[in-house]
C-alpha cells in the first residue's frame, strides 16, 4: 500500500472480501441472500478509492483457488457442512440425480455466478482499469476457462523453465482475453534458505533462467506480462507456513542479487522488439545443478 501510495510505479491490487476466505473449499455461498450486497461492499470500499488513479493497472480478484479438478469434493464438502443456503442449493440440484458430472456442473455454475456477480461489482466501482482475473494456481478446466469471460484478461501462475505455451495458448482460445502470468520464480540454495519451486546452479544462473522464462513466453503473441514471485527473500525461519525460499531479488537486508538484477535490465531492454517478433527470444537455457 505505501508503494502505491507514493505514486513512482505503476502497481496492481489483490482484492478480498467475496467470501473465499470463509466458503467451503474457497467457494463462496452465492446463495446467501446477502452475497451480492457483500460483493458490492467490498468492491465500494476496494476500487471505489482507486479509480481515478493513474498508476493503478488492474484487480486480480484472487489467488489460487482449490476449485479446479475438486468440484465432486467441493460437493461432498458441502453436504457435509453446517445447513446454509449453497446446501440447499446442492441437494435440490441433486435430487435430478447424484453423479459425478452434475457435481461438477453445480459447482461451475456456482462459480460462474460468483464471478459474474464480482466482475459486475468491480464494474460498477471503477470502469477505469483491468479486471484482470483470478491469478489460478494449476491448470483451469475448460469450464472455469469459460466462466472467465467477464475479465479483461486471464491470469494463470506458470512455474517451470519455460512457460507452459500449452496452457496458455488454451487458455487465450478458449476465453479470447490476453494472459498474463501470476507467478513464476527461480532459486539457488544458500544463506541457509531453500531454492524454491524451481533451482538452478548458482545466482548467475537464476539471471540466465530468468531472461530464457521472460523472452520465450514475451514470443507469445498472446502473453502481455509476466509477474515475479517475488521481490524479496523470504525469512531464513520461514514465513508463517514454513517456507524459506531464496527466490528475491533483493535479500533480506535489501541488497539486490546483481545477477538476476542485471539480466532483468537486459532482457527488459529488448522485450518490446522480442513481442513483436523483431528480435527473437534467447535460446541459452540455465544451469540447475
Amino acid at each position: 500500500p505505501r508503494l502505491a501510495a507514493a505514486k513512482r510505479k505503476p502497481y496492481v491490487a489483490t482484492l478480498r472480501g467475496w467470501g473465499i476466505e470463509t466458503g467451503v473449499l474457497g467457494l463462496p455461498d452465492v446463495f446467501a441472500p446477502d452475497f451480492a450486497q457483500k460483493v458490492n461492499a467490498a468492491a465500494a470500499e476496494q476500487c471505489a478509492p482507486h479509480k481515478d488513479d493513474p498508476w493503478l493497472l488492474g484487480y486480480f480478484i484472487a489467488n489460487e483457488p482449490p476449485w479446479p479438478g475438486r468440484e465432486t469434493e467441493i460437493v461432498s464438502a458441502i453436504l457435509e457442512a453446517p445447513a446454509s443456503p449453497i446446501q440447499t442449493e446442492v441437494k435440490t440440484f441433486l435430487a435430478a440425480g447424484d453423479t459425478p458430472p452434475r457435481r461438477r456442473e453445480f459447482v461451475n455454475r456456482a462459480i460462474e455466478n460468483f464471478l459474474d456477480t464480482v466482475n459486475a461489482a468491480i464494474r460498477q466501482q471503477d470502469s477505469n482499469h483491468l479486471n484482470l482475473g483470478i491469478r489460478f494456481g494449476s491448470t483451469p478446466t475448460e469450464a472455469m476457462l469459460r466462466a472467465s469471460h467477464g475479465f479483461d484478461v486471464f491470469s494463470m501462475n506458470s512455474y517451470g523453465y519455460e512457460v507452459n505455451a500449452r496452457n496458455l495458448e488454451a487458455a487465450y482460445r478458449i476465453t479470447q482475453k490476453p494472459v498474463i502470468i501470476g507467478e513464476f520464480h527461480f532459486g539457488t540454495p544458500g544463506r541457509g534458505l531453500a531454492a524454491g519451486l524451481l533451482q538452478t546452479k548458482d545466482q548467475e544462473e537464476r539471471g540466465v533462467a530468468y531472461r530464457y522464462y521472460v523472452e520465450n513466453a514475451a514470443a507469445i503473441p498472446a502473453l502481455i506480462g509476466v509477474h515475479w514471485f517475488e521481490w524479496t527473500d523470504e525469512p531464513n525461519t520461514g514465513r508463517n507456513d514454513g517456507e524459506n525460499y531464496n527466490i528475491g531479488m533483493v535479500d533480506v537486508t535489501d541488497r539486490p542479487y546483481a545477477e538476476l538484477v542485471e539480466a532483468m535490465k537486459a532482457t527488459h531492454r529488448r522485450l518490446l522488439a522480442v513481442h513483436s517478433g523483431k528480435e527473437p527470444p534467447v535460446t541459452r537455457r540455465p544451469l540447475v545443478k
